[in-house]
């Protein structure tokens, strides 16, 4: 069976790779989702793990047929006293870590010095309990009674409607900035990772160009969704599929066990995203800048947005701004670029845990969350399959349908989707400014992100619910109620049972309620992805609280699984500590965009601002402080 699987994965694999060379296979440059399911190579370093992986996945699928889900789950769980790795791996990955070394590295590995790979770039995210696929191993789940979960872009199409017609009304003075800088931080430990072939493209196809049926051109690199002739939208255009790329698994070692999908960032909290896997410096130990200061590793992530792109140069500006102050110190100390990376790193992280979460948790959470824990080596560095597929996906409930944009002092409002396109001709400051002042769309999905994302002429686009939900599903996530059970265990919180619809009023509205029951089965069918619209709330907190909870024991893992976070890093002077409690979105806005006035508190809409040219009199008093890096 193995030497089966091992020739069915060559060949699949060769497959691939001639279909990466077809234009037919590939979506073409005039379409509109061109470049939204952009692959990037597989590495000559990285064909090996890859074959490996798809020699277990056709195993497994081998042994769903021979066994029955009984056996083949006392195997997944480890409950069988065998060598549970196929003889394909021999041996492990052997990575050699210097201890001494006091700079992190660009891959993520080596952070844990007893488990070098953990948290590593391209390694599997974590189920947290076995995953809930209908065969064990990769078909999505399927209702109580065994019967299909509720057809994707219906389920999203009509919940959108339901909540224009019922959502409730409420407005927030939270500022797209601020899910701004939540995506940055996604993108910087959740590496998008479709399935791919050794040759990068813009997108492989599932669906004819019009997407009136699905193409006769689809290979195992693409998924597409199905959209019903009655759609509330694009029925009316025969539209009757949607491009999707499914995500590729992680199993480098052919272990016999439930197998998640691969990360290709590094899981911490270090700006992989935005310094890449390499050191990428110029001979001054800078970092060569392109669109809005950021850099190429970050541009190339489409999609992007140009907000994205603006925000994430701010931090490669400040990279090289502490180079510029080092080298004019009388005694400047290599590697300064090393050291100003460390630096850049720390002031980003002390914006995440002491200026992002606060707002989104409220006093309460932040307080019982545990954030002011200290380095645990026994703690795995790693992301929560449940976080990156269903409750991270959170922000995207706020799009809204229109930013403000602010280039030179003139204000016009431009459909959200055009900031995908093009980003190098926005002034980077006016899109920064625009993102400041536009509040969050609430209670709502709006029409931007179900209907036209990624769009270029305004009718015809995506739908990133749905792609979250085919995720979701894709990457077996156990029902809500599961993982809600499991989140209260972890937080010592009494469970409720959920025999009926009416059971879940302690989560839902009664008329969505009666809207969920109108497509599932039973409460315990209900996709994780709709804690996204749940009632409960921590007192002060902008998310659900099973979102809120979700979120927090993910960051809370990845900041005590860091050697290297930047309150407890030995290798840090006493000068960067100082200019870390210092820098804030205050100083960086001021430093590094052409605002007159920055404001104080940045991810609310019309809060307090000052003058930029007094705190960059403030910035300059303290430069000293850099020769004490």
């Amino acid at each position: 069976m193995e030497k089966e699987a091992f020739i069915k994965a060559v060949a699949e694999m060769l497959s691939n790779e001639e279909k990466a060379e077809n234009s037919c296979y590939r979506i073409g440059e005039s379409e509109f989702d061109y470049q939204l399911f952009k692959t990037f190579p597989i590495r000559r370093d990285e064909d090996l793990d890859t074959r490996r992986t798809l020699t277990t996945d056709k195993f497994l699928k081998a042994l769903v047929k021979k066994f029955s889900k009984c056996q083949l789950k006392n195997l997944l769980d480890g409950r069988c006293f065998f060598n549970r790795t196929l003889s394909c791996c021999n041996g492990v990955e052997q990575l050699t870590c210097d201890p001494a070394n006091p700079y992190r590295s660009y891959d993520g590995s080596c952070n844990n010095l007893e488990h070098p790979s953990w948290g590593k770039r391209g390694t599997a995210l974590k189920h947290p309990f076995a995953p809930c696929y209908a065969d064990l191993v990769s078909k999505p789940a399927r209702s109580r009674s065994g019967a299909p979960l509720p057809q994707n872009r219906k389920l999203i199409s009509e919940l959108s409607e339901f909540l224009e017609q019922y959502g409730p009304n409420t407005s927030s003075s939270i500022s797209m900035f601020l899910v701004f800088f939540f995506e940055l931080t996604s993108l910087d430990m959740i590496g998008r990772a479709n399935k791919r072939t050794q040759c990068a493209t813009e997108g492989f196809r599932g669906c004819r160009a019009d997407g009136l049926d699905r193409s006769a051109f689809v290979s195992p690199l693409t998924n597409p969704l199905r959209v019903l002739p009655d759609d509330l939208y694009y029925g009316r255009s025969g539209v009757s599929c949607l491009n999707f790329s499914p995500q590729e698994k992680a199993n480098d070692r052919c272990e016999l066990k439930h197998v998640g999908e691969r990360n290709l960032e590094s899981s911490y909290l270090d700006l992989s995203c935005l310094y890449g896997e390499t050191p990428s410096f110029d001979t001054q130990g800078k970092l060569p800048l392109t669109q809005c200061g950021s850099t190429d590793v970050l541009v190339q992530k489409t999609p992007t947005t140009a907000q994205l792109v603006a925000l994430s140069g701010l931090f490669a500006k400040l990279h090289n701004y502490c180079v510029d102050r080092i080298r004019s110190c009388p005694q400047s100390k290599e590697p300064v670029q090393e050291r100003c990376r460390a630096f850049t790193i720390g002031v980003y992280q002390k914006l995440v845990y002491d200026q992002l979460l606060p707002v989104l948790f409220g006093d309460e959470l932040y307080n019982m969350c545990g954030l002011n824990c200290e380095y645990n080596p026994y703690g795995e560095a790693v992301v929560s399959q449940v976080y990156k597929s269903g409750t991270g996906r959170f922000a995207h409930v706020w799009i809204p349908e229109q930013m403000l944009y602010k280039p030179q002092g003139r204000s016009e409002w431009l459909p959200f989707n055009v900031f995908f396109r093009n980003q190098e001709t926005f002034d980077c400051s006016g899109v920064l400014a625009g993102s400041l002042e536009t509040p969050i769309n609430t209670n709502r999905l709006s029409d931007a992100i179900v209907n036209k994302f990624y769009t270029v002429d305004g009718e015809r686009g995506t739908c990133l619910p749905c792609i979250d939900l085919a995720r979701n599903r894709g990457a077996g996530l156990c029902p809500l109620v599961t993982y809600k059970h499991f989140v209260e265990q972890l937080v010592g919180e009494e469970s409720s049972c959920y025999e009926n619809f009416e059971d879940l009023s302690d989560m839902f509205e009664p008329k969505l309620l009666e809207f969920l029951a109108s497509f599932y089965e039973t409460p315990g069918d209900l996709d994780v992805l709709l804690a996204n619209f749940e009632r409960r709330a921590y007192p002060g907190a902008n998310m659900p609280k099973l979102v809120s909870q979700s979120t927090c024991l993910q960051f809370k893992r990845l900041k005590c699984s860091d050697r290297f976070f930047y309150s407890w890093n030995p290798n840090l002077g006493e000068g960067a500590r100082h200019l870390i409690e210092i820098f804030d979105f205050t100083a960086l806005l001021a430093l590094f965009t052409d605002f007159e006035d920055v404001p104080l508190e940045p991810f609310v809409v019309d809060g307090p601002k000052v003058p930029a040219s007094e705190v960059r009199s403030y910035m300059d008093s303290v430069n000293y402080l850099f020769c004490q890096i």
